[in-house]
């Protein structure tokens, strides 16, 4: 049985500001090892061709050579590379690349994951992939349940229903980032998950779902990857067609609203969404940094020394034209002062 990776590579990685920034967005920093989250999740969803073949990426037009350059830097060629002219959200995501495995990999179900999480049992992943392997090839639209280890109130949960087989559920219901009480709530009750945003299904499958729920965003999609062209070994989708498709993300265009949502559960292979410098390891070559009685600091530097002397619970990121210093539970709030750059108009910290 293939599996077609198809790494979502489009995220701007705000609240990793300022290391993040448009030109390279987190996908493409070492943040918790010595590869990046992009090449990371490459290596993940390899298993040398026995079930998962050549990734197909997907990623923004201005990325194409990070892109190039990430995956040769690990010796990966890419079955394609996607370019998106503009950003219409994770369903246009989901509908391309049904389209695209359907006619260059037939009879593969498309794995479709966020380039820019972390994860740190990798065969464990891949063998959740294919436990829910089965149902999706008949027709269930197969997402991951990951085992919560917290009330974290900054991820979506999924509330799993009755087994299907072999450790996936049918979806019972999708909730929203919830409130501390309700988070708690959720992990006494049992069987909520963290949703980690990734999809495995069969083209046939999800084009039916995009006919019955999306019809307008699957036929966007369709139309600006037959227009597509050729650039900078990449193909890149037709710019208005794309632009015209509507934006939505799979969550609300497709899971909330199919009878075929099913949940592989619970998945525990140390996930992370790599959401916040909360989250995110304390730069390894961190050696020259000067951190005395202090305590839970986190140091991310591009080349300024960084002294702290008595602080707690603080994380400290410099750059060469910018520095942040913010408590390690306002690490969320990292995004509000990306929105006062955008405000301000300085485009050159962006």
């Amino acid at each position: 049985m293939k599996i077609q990776p198809v790494i979502m590579s489009g995220g701007s990685g705000t609240r990793l500001w300022p290391l993040s920034r448009k030109t390279r967005p987190k996908q493409f920093l070492n943040l918790v090892s010595d590869k990046s989250l992009f090449q990371d999740t490459v290596m993940r969803l390899n298993d040398g061709g026995e079930n998962f073949a050549p990734p197909l990426v997907i990623c923004g037009r201005g990325h194409a050579q990070l892109v190039t350059d990430q995956l040769a830097d690990i010796g990966v060629k890419a079955a394609d590379i996607i370019l998106e002219p503009c950003p219409r959200n994770t369903a246009a995501v989901a509908a391309v690349a049904a389209a695209w495995v359907a006619e260059n990999n037939a009879g593969a179900l498309a794995l479709i994951a966020p380039a820019d999480h972390h994860v740190e049992d990798a065969a464990g992943f891949r063998k959740a992939a294919m436990t829910g392997a089965e149902a999706a090839m008949n027709g269930a639209i197969v997402t991951f349940g990951i085992k919560p280890t917290h009330p974290h109130t900054g991820y979506g949960y999924i509330q799993s229903a009755d087994e299907i087989g072999g450790g996936v559920y049918r979806v019972g219901s999708f909730r929203e980032k919830p409130d501390a009480a309700t988070a708690g709530d959720y992990l006494k009750t049992g069987g909520y998950y963290w949703n980690a945003g990734i999809f495995l299904y069969h083209p046939d499958a999800m084009l039916e779902a995009f006919a019955a729920h999306a019809p307008l965003i699957a036929e966007g999609a369709q139309k600006a990857l037959n227009a597509s062209a050729a650039e900078k070994g990449a193909r890149l989708l037709d710019e208005k067609l794309f632009s015209e498709t509507p934006r939505d993300s799979i969550d609300y265009a497709i899971m909330e609203k199919t009878d075929k949502a099913a949940v592989v559960a619970p998945v525990d292979v140390g996930w992370s969404d790599i959401g916040s410098w909360s989250e995110a390891a304390t730069d390894p070559d961190s050696a020259g940094h000067m951190i005395v009685d202090s305590a839970d600091v986190t140091l991310r530097s591009d080349g300024p020394v960084i002294g702290a002397v008595g602080v707690d619970n603080l994380i400290i990121v410099a750059t060469g034209d910018a520095v942040l210093v913010a408590r390690k539970d306002k690490a969320q709030e990292v995004r509000n002062l990306v929105e006062e750059l955008k405000r301000r108009g300085r485009e050159d910290l962006l």
